[in-house]
């Protein structure tokens, strides 16, 4: 349709028909704005999040994840970790923030923005704000005062909101602190038998009846694979993309309204002394390790090379580089040690800071300065990503130019005979796992290639990476294979399957008779197990050294004295676990402890967090959001 009217686009007729659906599209108001949402990728209560800020943040988002994996996750796997709805989540749940605290009358006033630009290291010289400096550095990065600072004043919004929710939430009682101790810190004991199918494998009979028997029941799990023979054209978006020009006012106008992304927070570098002391460590030891970081502070202050006393008393991983920890952020060590750090000029050397480590003490090498990269050092990225873009609407047009040919030819062999450029990929058969790899990488290509008969077209195909037309020129449809060509993998598997059944029977069995006052060692004896006993076993750490699988833990520490069975036996993998209550311990943390105010600490934290959350669910609850349907 759309060839003939291309064809036709100078005729009266054809100029008629554009004008009425011009006139249909003015009335109805297609194309003004989508009452007045036309760029709003969401709204929230009113307050539109448009296409750009989404973006923007699905961009921040998948790289973090793309990061993760060493920089190379696809688009469309990256959508099989819901990046996309969490994003969207993100958005929606920082405009109910906001709007919730402007709600509840909480304001920022200018002063106080002031302030707290007045106290950023990178607009002071000689220790003091200076006007000039902040123009110029935001100057440089292209970012007007009054966008930097209501940018500024949105962020202390949210984090008043996060504070003034969770001031609501009290206190950590220490009634609370000890319930959640004696729970984190509980031990069970159990005494308990494996039972593996292994042992009975000898003791499966095999014979063609009963092989043949079973066949029947299990014969499509020996089905063979569809095989596919294909002609295909596959138009991605990075081969579309790279043939795009893109004009250097775009790329620098998407640096503007990207320019978030492009900063760089403050760097600092430090090296550390380490002396190792954990939190399950003697009293005595912690004074020991205090007193030696003491004496090596000491050392340092009064002249000592930094680096080769990490080298002689380091007890951390950077002791052979001389404690050197690189540049590193904000946030990126632990509070205690990061507090320190970024309260230190370079050239410093800090008093002994305890963390959950031990005891550290830390050299202030250099402050990096915040900067956001140049727009010559991120022009390259940002063409990549506009290519990209463009490439997905130029990239419809290519592959639905090609499809309208295909169907107007007859056939795609015909389509390829007058388009002589076109170069058709052809495959010999192949299974899914096999497939040519720009067909595999994308989930809906190979979706849509399986379900196509032999001599089907498909229509135009749009996947993750771009689009594809396939034919499919033979297919071979899964069988099941004769029961002679298989009898010998049959036979393994059948053995497998029937020792799985003999030994889940035994463990039920064994359990059973458990119920009955039987003794668990004579069972076991006549059973070929030993009963072993797992020792006082801890839920929440790694128990590395015991037998007793970690996997059955949580089902173990709902016995007790009076309940000493599980309903069912415990199975891990293949293997069958039966068990019963030796013993329990219960602690209760000595008076005094120091961990108590740690415990405090998370107990309230995690109070604060579950209250934020219950009062976000509810401002969504009440809240009118939209979502547009592209998304």
């Amino acid at each position: 349709m759309l060839q003939i009217l291309r064809k036709k686009a100078q005729s009266t007729f054809i100029q008629i028909i554009v004008v009425v659906i011009a006139l249909v599209f003015i009335f109805w108001g297609v194309g003004a704005n989508l009452n007045g949402d036309r760029q709003a990728a969401l709204v929230v209560n009113g307050e539109e999040i448009t296409f750009q800020e989404f973006q923007q943040s699905y961009d921040r988002a998948y790289q973090r994840l793309s990061d993760q994996f060493g920089g190379n996750v696809p688009k469309g796997l990256a959508e099989t970790f819901g990046v996309k709805q969490q994003v969207i989540n993100q958005l929606i749940q920082t405009a109910l923030l906001r709007q919730g605290a402007e709600r509840m009358g909480l304001l920022v006033s200018g002063q106080e923005i002031r302030q707290i630009i007045e106290k950023m290291v990178q607009f002071q010289e000689n220790g003091a704000f200076n006007l000039e400096r902040y123009k110029a550095v935001l100057a440089t990065n292209r970012m007007a005062p009054t966008k930097f600072e209501d940018s500024m004043r949105f962020d202390r919004l949210s984090e008043v909101a996060v504070r003034e929710i969770g001031n609501f939430a009290g206190t950590a009682t220490d009634f609370e602190i000890q319930e959640v101790y004696s729970q984190q810190n509980e031990k069970i004991a159990v005494k308990y038998v494996k039972v593996s199918p292994e042992q009975f494998i000898d003791k499966v009979k095999i014979d063609d009846d009963a092989l043949k028997t079973w066949f029947e029941t299990v014969k499509e799990n020996y089905k063979s694979e569809p095989q596919l023979k294909l002609k295909y054209l596959a138009f991605t978006f990075e081969n579309v993309g790279r043939k795009i020009v893109i004009d250097p006012s775009k790329i620098e106008e998407y640096y503007q309204n990207n320019i978030k992304s492009y900063q760089v927070p403050e760097q600092r570098h430090a090296r550390h002394i380490l002396l190792k002391a954990s939190e399950t460590d003697s009293a005595e030891r912690h004074q020991e390790q205090a007193n030696k970081a003491e004496e090596i502070l000491g050392l340092a202050r009064n002249g000592g090379d930094f680096s080769a006393l990490a080298r002689e008393y380091s007890e951390g991983p950077s002791k052979d580089s001389g404690g050197d920890l690189g540049f590193f952020s904000a946030g990126q060590m632990v509070p205690a040690f990061d507090e320190v750090v970024f309260s230190m000029q370079p050239g410093d050397i800090s008093d002994v800071v305890k963390t959950q480590f031990g005891y550290h003490i830390i050299l202030l090498e250099e402050i990096q300065a915040p900067k956001t990269s140049l727009l010559e050092e991120v022009t390259a990225e940002i063409t990549s990503t506009l290519q990209q873009k463009e490439a997905e609407s130029l990239t419809f047009q290519v592959a639905n130019d090609a499809y309208e040919g295909i169907i107007g030819a007859g056939s795609l062999t015909k389509y390829a005979e007058n388009n002589p450029d076109i170069q058709i990929q052809q495959t010999d058969f192949f299974l899914r796992s096999n497939a040519p790899t720009e067909l595999k990488q994308d989930a809906q290509f190979m979706e849509k290639a399986f379900e196509l008969n032999k001599g089907e077209l498909s229509s135009l195909i749009k996947g993750q990476s771009g689009y594809a037309i396939l034919f499919a020129e033979d297919l071979k449809e899964p069988a099941i294979p004769a029961f002679e060509s298989q009898k010998d993998i049959l036979g393994k598997d059948y053995q497998k399957a029937q020792s799985k059944i003999m030994a889940e029977n035994a463990a039920k069995e064994l359990l059973n008779n458990l119920r009955e006052d039987k003794e668990l060692e004579t069972m076991a004896q006549e059973l070929g197990v030993s009963v072993q006993e797992s020792g006082f076993l801890n839920q929440s750490e790694q128990n590395n050294d015991a037998a007793f699988p970690s996997a059955l833990l949580g089902e173990a520490f709902l016995l007790s004295a009076s309940s000493p069975l599980p309903e069912e036996p415990g199975k891990v993998g293949d293997d069958f676990f039966i068990y019963s209550f030796l013993g329990r311990q219960t602690p209760t943390m000595p008076e005094g402890s120091e961990e108590a105010e740690k415990y405090r600490e998370n107990l309230l934290r995690f109070k604060q967090q579950q209250l934020l959350s219950a009062w976000l669910r509810h401002l969504e609850t009440d809240a009118k959001i939209t979502r547009h349907q592209s998304l």
